[in-house]
């Protein structure tokens, strides 16, 4: 009876001390798994980009165990269109709170995002909301209205209809489209001189596509919706100063700049030595006016 006594309260002990050490554990995955329907999975819509980059990827699950998993977790976010989604940082994540706090306030570095993301997905706002526990919200204003998606979609459609064929290469495909655009839009001068005027949404592609003004984050969102209508792997390219388009074509990653060759002046005169080019090239034509943070936007 003594032994079977003694055996019985080493058990408990052992037990006690268990769930003692491992408390934290235990409520962390009860909390969780209580409210797991909170961090159910959203649907991505239909300009949901697949494809992964060097810099991003799309990470689709609620639990985060690092800083690389925060920013893609944020990115996916971005690219599957949703308004709001939560998530939640791993116990073990001891700098979440911290990186969480320098990444919301980042603004440079939530909108570069915007870069990888189709165009209609992007954001003109978003807000992080966290607590002490790691738990955060994520909510996000779209830049496109769903009535300028549908007129610049009507416009693109019509576009590809009448003057794109099947028989095409990828590279003819494209010429048609940087032509119709440069031909069919002009710069807007007096936005990049009133950065404040509303006369036309020059700043994305409903002011290039439909009101036939932009500047060049419209020229460039313009592209990337053709670009991504045609099937061509693609993603904006920036700097504080100017953005353009990088696009994978004959098994290349290679630059087109509307805007360039789109000019005000008389400099580019052939209108198209922006068009598909090298890196190499690109740093030729411009010199410093195209630097770009080569550990963001790796594959150029």
């Amino acid at each position: 009876m003594k032994k079977l006594i003694v055996g019985v309260g080493i058990f408990v002990i052992i037990v006690v001390t268990i769930v003692t050490v491992k408390c934290d554990d235990i409520i962390y995955w009860y909390n969780h798994s209580l409210h797991e329907d909170e961090y159910v999975s959203i649907v991505p819509n239909n300009y949901f980009v697949e494809d992964n980059f060097l810099y991003v990827n799309n990470y689709d699950k609620s639990e985060i165990f690092n800083k690389r998993q925060l920013i893609d977790f944020i990115y996916y976010f971005i690219n599957s269109g949703a308004e709001s989604i939560k998530g939640y940082c791993n116990k073990d994540y001891t700098e979440c709170i911290d990186d969480i706090e320098l990444i919301s306030s980042d603004q440079e570095t939530l909108s570069i995002l915007n870069n990888f993301v189709h165009p209609y997905n992007s954001f003109s706002e978003i807000e992080i909301k966290y607590n002490s526990k790691g738990d955060f919200t994520i909510t996000l204003k779209k830049l496109y209205t769903s009535e300028q998606i549908n007129a610049i979609n009507k416009a693109v459609d019509d576009f590809v209809k009448n003057n794109i064929t099947n028989d095409m290469s990828v590279r003819e495909k494209l010429k048609e489209v940087h032509d119709y655009i440069i031909n069919t839009t002009d710069y807007d001068t007096y936005k990049t001189d009133n950065i404040k005027d509303d006369t036309y949404f020059s700043q994305n592609a409903y002011g290039v596509l439909v009101e036939h003004y932009g500047i060049c984050s419209g020229y460039s969102d313009a592209m990337a919706i053709f670009l991504n209508k045609l099937g061509v792997i693609n993603y904006k390219v920036s700097n504080k100063d100017h953005i353009w388009n990088l696009a994978f074509v004959d098994g290349k990653w290679l630059h087109i700049d509307l805007t360039w060759d789109d000019p005000v002046s008389e400099r580019n005169v052939n209108r198209d030595n922006y068009f598909l080019i090298t890196t190499k090239q690109l740093n030729a034509l411009a010199g410093d006016s195209h630097d770009f943070n080569k550990h963001i936007f790796q594959e150029a």
